[in-house]
């Protein structure tokens, strides 16, 4: 036990002697968050549309009206067809909606307004942005009817009448759940490069070479770096949860003592990769370029944080298994928005704490006894 405090004292004056630490525990998450809360929104506010209305402009100003005074959309109204058709085609506008010169007629005529026709005409160049602006403008035209249509259309009645209710984030709001997934991709990057970068520089300044020459064993060896770098994990994992929730109003529902336990457990699978990196590389600049190969993207792109995993092919669903971020995922995105969910939280930790234990033989098999070794 005294070698080993004396190893923990070691690596923790070495983190705060080295600046490169704190800036990759706090400085590098600080800027990763900000940039996941402002800059990647999946939201579709504020899309650009055109409007045309080719016939009496009177009779369908409370349609256009209902167009422009909302939020998801931005309407510039056009008086003919070519400059709107060239908006659109130098990307000014996401989508044209054209009210011709018979729509009037055909809603306000005696045999009904189901022959009325609008056109959407939308740049499919982002197929979601352009699915959202069709569907809403064919809703938004459906709710005129039944409110400012003609005396027939107002007296019908809907059989079915659908209210939908949102669970977990009635807001809508893609930040809620962009940056409790983003937290599972930043810690994977911080655990990683923490200890990655840094005993790659111990090998290359010949400290390791040192430390291997001593009584120290390598159970000593792993378990001090593990402990040290572990709380400093764990220090920046509360720094991120404190800008999210605090700086961002992210709403956290469950418990936080569930967050804490599953947030160690995924720390320490990222410390063994991190670990395991830099046995084998012994270089910075490798060690950096195969974090950011087999560490950030694979926890970026297959963790269910961006793209859903049952929408991947399947060779790459199994790929996903050996993604540690793919079972803590899920487990901070029910913490923050829905609570704690047993059945999601309790089995995605115990996967988690046998990709840690596996990680750790890994290490502990290749890490050498004694510098001869």
């Amino acid at each position: 036990m005294k070698i080993l405090s004396a190893l923990i004292k070691k690596e923790f004056l070495q983190i705060i002697r080295d600046p490169s630490s704190i800036l990759i525990a706090f400085i590098l998450p600080f800027i990763l968050v900000v940039l996941f809360a402002t800059a990647l929104s999946l939201d579709n506010d504020h899309m650009r549309i055109g409007l045309l209305i080719e016939g009496d402009e009177a009779q369908l100003a409370d349609l256009a009206a209902g167009l422009k005074n909302t939020t998801y959309l931005d309407v510039t109204q056009y008086r003919n067809r070519q400059s709107m058709e060239k908006a659109l085609v130098s990307g000014r506008i996401k989508a044209m909606v054209v009210f011709p010169s018979s729509f009037a007629k055909d809603i306000y005529a005696p045999s009904g307004g189901s022959k009325a026709q609008v056109q959407v005409i939308t740049d499919a160049a982002d197929p979601n942005t352009a699915t959202f602006i069709s569907s809403y403008i064919q809703s938004a035209v459906a709710n005129w009817m039944v409110i400012y249509g003609t005396e027939k259309s107002q007296g019908i009645s809907s059989l079915i009448s659908v209210e939908p209710v949102v669970w977990f984030n009635p807001e809508l709001k893609s930040r809620y759940f962009i940056l409790p997934g983003s937290i599972a991709t930043i810690m994977t990057l911080v655990g990683m490069m923490l200890t990655a970068l840094v005993i790659a520089r111990e090998w290359e300044r010949g400290t390791m070479e040192a430390l291997l020459t001593t009584r120290v064993t390598k159970g000593q060896l792993i378990l001090s770096k593990y402990i040290a770098y572990y709380a400093l994990a764990m220090c920046s994992t509360i720094f991120c949860t404190v800008l999210a929730v605090g700086v961002f109003g992210v709403p956290f529902r469950g418990s936080y003592w569930v967050y804490f336990i599953a947030s160690s457990l995924f720390i320490l699978t990222s410390l063994g990769q991190g670990f395991i990196i830099s046995t084998y590389s012994k270089n910075q600049f490798l060690a950096a370029i195969t974090v950011a190969s087999v560490g950030l993207m694979p926890a970026m792109m297959l963790s269910g944080f961006i793209f859903e995993i049952p929408s991947m092919p399947k060779v790459l669903q199994w790929v996903t298994y050996i993604v540690p971020a793919r079972y803590f995922t899920p487990i901070i995105s029910n913490l923050f928005l829905a609570g704690n969910i047993w059945a999601v939280i309790l089995p995605q930790c115990f996967l988690l704490l046998i990709v840690g234990g596996v990680l750790y033989v890994m290490l502990y098999k290749i890490t050498s006894e004694r510098l001869e070794g």
